[in-house]
């Protein structure tokens, strides 16, 4: 029998078939588990189906993204279309989200009233679901502490002063400061080719001057074709990649 192992993805943006062969890929079991670290939705094809997986799974867990917070501050608003909320999420992605679960909710075949009902039932579920998802998570793993987030922390403040905003939000200025001592922050949010500063470069990325950070996030929200998913394992720190443009459709 494996021993249990610990696995960290980020950034998945709708892309259900290529999570399937990630965890294919890394031999996922039950004995193991898995961080996600925020950004399931919006942009791909198949958001709900990743949220549905990791309802059915107590071994995944979501870490919120500014996509998740979002997708909740939308659905708040009550579907006013007209609120900065709702179009702030319009303008990142989130009508790929809302096709979703329209044919989801099966909309086309519903009375108006139902599916309102219907849907206020969806959008409580998950305004739910995205409070209760932490900020980030401090996990130990082979004698290492690491920080799991989805965008990174504000230098200035300490880790327990961090607000959700900044924990889902933040970028360069996370990413060239010093981290937390002692740490190592694992993150998404910003595609890595930024980090490295090659455009097509999708690999995951370790902080070349503090030491002290991981980026993880493949660039699957860009128009890029060499976009990748690539997924941790913390025990190994073995990285797995599936790049988009060679992933096979599973059955």
């Amino acid at each position: 029998m494996k021993s249990s192992r610990i696995f960290v993805l980020s950034d998945l943006h709708g892309h259900f078939q290529l999570f399937m062969q990630m965890l294919e890929k890394i031999e996922f079991t039950q004995q193991d588990t898995l961080y996600i670290l925020g950004d399931c939705n919006d942009r791909g094809e198949d958001s709900l189906s990743i949220y549905q997986y990791i309802f059915d799974h107590e071994n995944i867990h979501l870490i919120k993204g500014n996509h998740e917070v979002m997708m909740r501050d939308a659905f708040l608003t009550g579907n006013d279309v007209h609120s900065g909320a709702f179009r702030l999420w319009m303008q990142n992605g989130g009508r790929k989200t809302i096709e979703d679960y329209h044919a989801y909710l099966r909309k086309k075949e519903l009375s108006l009233h139902s599916y309102q009902n219907i849907r206020s039932y969806f959008w409580q579920r998950f305004i739910d679901f995205i409070n209760a998802c932490p900020n980030f998570v401090e996990i130990e793993c082979e004698q290492s502490s690491f920080i799991l987030i989805h965008a990174g922390i504000n230098p200035d403040k300490p880790l327990e002063q961090q607000s959700e905003e900044e924990c889902v939000w933040m970028r360069e200025y996370f990413y060239m400061s010093p981290g937390i001592k002692g740490k190592t922050i694992i993150f998404g949010h910003t595609p890595t080719c930024f980090l490295h500063k090659e455009p097509h470069c999708f690999d995951i990325w370790m902080d070349p001057i503090y030491h002290d950070k991981i980026g993880l996030d493949g660039g699957l929200a860009t128009i890029y074709a060499q976009s990748q998913l690539n997924c941790l394992c913390l025990n190994t720190m073995q990285n797995y990649v599936i790049k988009k443009n060679k992933m096979e459709e599973i059955p």
